[in-house]
């Protein structure tokens, strides 16, 4: 991990070159802070936005407010041109996710990359060209999605537009601006316009709940929280490529189950091996996640052999969606350089346990009032009722809307994992 390396590193050249006199200070640098000073620095977000942004006259305050893309668009992306440049960047993407993208596609997202240049015909200069237009808006084909001929050419564009809940991040030498992708009707092609309308309806009606509880907040949001689980497996590379049925579809279409299970869930949470790649190759990607800003607090063994998890903390659901799909790809790329090869598919053995994403989710407000937590949001709202009306409302809800809930988790994966191994059942239970 960033920290334990840079601390372990950190301690041997003090113990190198230290004197016995000077051994306290060398266990107190240890504990300190330093080691993580790269985290988040790959976001423009927080004090790396407001750095930056103060360069041109502004502050990170403005990006709290969506609208910014209307009135300082120009203004944020002379400072996230900058930030690139410094960190050795020099191409950007509308970053989005296609409809129908959950399976093999690498990453599950979609984008073109384009240099923030602009090549002068006339003295043959290259010149930086990355305006607020480039930004917050782009188009593409859309004709593709989510399959080819079904609109006509004159309508067959795509169009995105940058999700202002999601920060900017960096990764290599691209900027990668999270997106929401439509048809030139304003059809949803992607799973994130659907998951912002969403969350949109449910602001909307929060508020008015809370209102008639006793709570005004004001301006503020109603948010859902996730906490999105990654379980996955890793394989040797080498037997890999002797499935073709692994590299084509993820997951195991014939053969014999396997010699040995999880009987015993002797794997189950054991101390991680030095002895194999597996505990370098998950430092080396919660490395990764953390200068991304991704918060991978918890790494573990899984209960079948070869099975593995992480946990981040919790966070707003779009921007916890956009690090999951990140974290999915950096654990493939990842895996590769340790001779390894990661598999998301959510069952791609029989007899043992499918690998979970776990979706850890909750509502409240966006100054942290937990609305799913009885004493919290009865003291917030000075009403003894209030858990108890919004506990029934989402059991209701849920009632009512159960066939819909059911088909958009519907996919193979899912259906392999459901009824059994670690997997909850084709039903919903309130307790």
């Amino acid at each position: 991990m960033l920290a334990t390396t840079a601390a372990a590193r950190s301690l041997l050249r003090a113990s190198r070159f230290t004197t016995p006199a000077t051994t306290v200070a060398v266990v107190r640098s240890f504990a300190s802070i330093e080691p993580y000073s790269d985290y988040g620095k790959s976001v423009f977000t927080g004090r790396v936005a407001d750095e930056y942004l103060k360069k041109h006259g502004s502050s990170g305050d403005i990006l709290k407010d969506p609208s910014w893309t209307a009135s300082h668009s120009d203004t944020v992306a002379k400072a996230v041109l900058d930030w690139a440049v410094d960190r050795g960047a020099n191409t950007y993407c509308h970053w989005f996710q296609p409809m129908a993208s959950s399976g093999v596609r690498h990453g599950q997202t979609g984008q073109v990359q384009n240099m923030m240049m602009a090549f002068n015909r006339t003295t043959n200069d290259i010149e930086f060209d990355f305006d607020g237009k480039n930004l917050t808006k782009g188009e593409t084909d859309g004709s593709s999605y989510p399959n080819g001929g079904l609109r006509a050419t004159h309508t067959a564009g795509g169009y995105l537009a940058i999700d202002t809940s999601s920060p900017i991040f960096l990764r290599g030498d691209t900027i990668f601006i999270p997106s929401a992708f439509v048809s030139y009707y304003g059809a949803a092609l992607d799973e994130k316009t659907p998951l912002l309308r969403s969350n949109a309806a449910l602001s909307k009606h929060g508020k008015r709940l809370l209102a008639h509880l006793g709570l005004d907040i004001g301006d503020q949001d109603v948010i859902s929280n996730i906490g999105l689980e990654q379980e996955f497996f890793l394989v040797p590379r080498d037997q890999y490529y002797r499935r073709p049925d692994l590299q084509m579809a993820g997951r195991t279409i014939i053969g014999k189950d396997a010699p040995r299970g999880q009987e015993m869930c002797d794997h189950y949470m054991a101390p991680p091996s030095l002895s194999s790649p597996a505990l370098a190759c998950m430092q080396e990607i919660q490395d990764e996640c953390w200068r991304l800003g991704i918060p991978l607090k918890t790494r573990h063994r899984e209960v079948a052999p070869n099975q593995y998890e992480f946990a981040p903390l919790f966070g707003l659901n779009t921007i916890q969606v956009d690090q999951n799909l990140m974290v999915m790809q950096i654990i493939e790329e990842v895996a590769v350089r340790h001779g390894l090869a990661a598999l998301m598919q959510e069952k791609p053995f029989n007899d043992v346990n499918g690998s979970g994403k776990h979706n850890n989710w909750s509502i409240g407000t966006e100054d942290g009032i937990m609305l799913l937590h009885p004493a919290k949001v009865n003291k917030a709202t000075g009403n003894d009722t209030a858990f108890a009306v919004i506990m029934s409302a989402i059991i209701a809800a849920v009632n009512e809307h159960g066939d819909l809930m059911r088909m958009a988790i519907a996919c193979p994966g899912n259906d392999f994992r459901l009824g059994a191994c670690e997997a909850p059942p084709a039903i919903v239970s309130t307790y």
